[in-house]
């Protein structure tokens, strides 16, 4: 006999920890991180990549222990919006929730643009990138309506794959190595075909470059109530996403700093890791691998793809939104036990974004976006404790409020670096989502009782 489907409102809880580790790092697909992210922090710090890495793990796990204890304290599919409701009131709520779902929105066309260039490696083809970032992002929205049990299983299985490709750069990098252990401690850069030892203002710009690498440990708040612990494991899931999503990303871009056959060729490559492949393997070996960066990127869209439907059918189940839309964000699929429609409401405009030329700009603003829902997280958990001393919080970050207390500084001094090299497109888009999210909160949540008793 079948188990009854979940009702309306209510996620069925399925998940172990393990499971959500195998989606959160899905979400976070080191792969791509490393083959699509990191090559701009190559071209702005050079080998300093290196140690932006590594400054932007410790900031991370700042960051992680904020997520950790307020997962656990306030367990909830709504993530950071919640908290920051909680924390500071209704206004504050809905300004992190359009935020992260503005950030969401971009992430997966962000991707998926990068992964079309690896598809063609794989098949020896030249479709158009925004074509294949289209056909990416549907496809992911239409499996992300799936049981979410199915969809840990199949992230699972990608995420070996992935892992596999990423050690075929740690076996060549350290296999051959050219370059002294030195270069990953003295940052350099290339200037007119020349190294050069590299400003720490650059090495320090690409640490934002590297959160957004290691981005998406967080969300594994979001499926608290997809746990069958009932969430008392999320803390875990959190850390240990992000211990993971550290270790697989590290590695290889170590290998590839210390296996570069020429430090100054590989930094000004387009493709440093097609270099690396190129120079001391063989295009057999480069296409496998460019299939294996591929399947992650795609991986990890679905994966995304699932975080995006709980954070949609929390801001339901909380009455963000008219009666109407609640309602509708808060329908369970008989079948699938997902919030498909909430899972769906972000499929057109993400795809839209797919046809956007500049993947830099669309990640330079993801980036900014990132810094500022970690920003809202870490005053959340700086104050959690202060602010609602009635609330108990199970897990407690070690030596608080210092991680905190960095996770802010770091977070507020990586903003200000940011604002100052936006552009005023992205600058006025982001006061255009803080405008909207005052008009949202004077229209519906100010008025909605059961935002107000979140």
């Amino acid at each position: 006999m079948s188990a009854s489907p979940a009702p309306d409102g209510v996620l069925k809880p399925t998940l172990s920890v393990f499971d959500v580790v195998a989606i959160t790092v899905s979400a976070v697909t080191p792969a791509s991180s490393v083959f699509v992210i990191a090559p701009f922090a190559i071209q702005q710090a050079g080998s300093g990549v290196f140690l932006a890495f590594v400054m932007a793990a410790v900031l991370a796990l700042m960051f992680a222990f904020c997520y950790a204890e307020l997962g656990r304290a306030h367990n909830s599919a709504g993530g950071e919006y919640v908290y920051a409701k909680r924390v500071f009131g209704g206004m504050a709520g809905y300004a992190t929730f359009l935020t992260v779902l503005v950030m969401l929105l971009f992430i997966p066309p962000v991707l998926a643009t990068g992964a079309a260039t690896y598809l063609n490696n794989a098949l020896g083809t030249k479709f158009d990138s925004q074509t294949v970032a289209l056909v990416i992002v549907v496809s992911s929205y239409a499996l992300g309506i799936l049981n979410i049990k199915l969809n840990a299983w199949i992230t699972g299985t990608c995420l070996l794959l992935e892992v596999a490709a990423l050690l075929v750069i740690v076996f060549i990098g350290f296999g051959n190595p050219v370059q002294p252990v030195s270069v990953l401690l003295a940052p350099q850069i290339v200037e007119n075909g020349v190294l050069h030892l590299a400003p720490w203002g650059l090495v320090i710009g690409a640490v934002g470059i590297g959160l957004f690498s290691y981005n998406g440990y967080g969300p594994a708040v979001l499926l608290a109530e997809d746990m069958k612990c009932g969430g008392k494991g999320v803390h875990k899931a959190v850390l240990w996403s992000l211990g993971l999503v550290v270790v697989i990303e590290l590695v290889p871009i170590t290998a590839l700093l210390i296996g570069a056959p020429s430090l100054s060729a590989m930094i000004s490559s387009p493709d440093p890791i097609g270099y690396l492949l190129t120079s001391h393997g063989n295009e057999t070996l480069s296409r496998l691998v460019s299939a294996g960066i591929f399947l992650s990127v795609f991986n990890a869209i679905v994966a995304i793809v699932i975080q995006i439907g709980r954070v949609v059918f929390s801001s339901g189940r909380d009455a963000l939104w008219t009666p109407r839309i609640n309602k509708l964000f808060t329908r369970i699929h008989p079948r699938w036990d997902s919030p498909w429609l909430a899972t769906l409401f972000l499929a057109i405009p993400s795809a839209l974004l797919s046809f956007s030329s500049n993947l830099a700009d669309l990640t330079s603003f993801t980036v900014l976006l990132i810094i500022l829902v970690y920003l809202a997280v870490a005053l959340c958990a700086l104050m959690s404790r202060v602010l609602l001393r009635d609330r108990d919080h199970p897990y407690r970050m070690p030596l608080w409020p210092l991680p905190a207390v960095l996770a802010v500084l770091g977070a507020g001094y990586l903003l200000v670096t940011l604002i100052y090299a936006a552009s005023v497109r992205d600058i006025m888009v982001i006061i255009g989502v803080l405008a909207l999210s005052v008009i949202l909160y004077c229209i519906s949540g100010r008025l909605s009782p059961a935002y107000q008793k979140l």
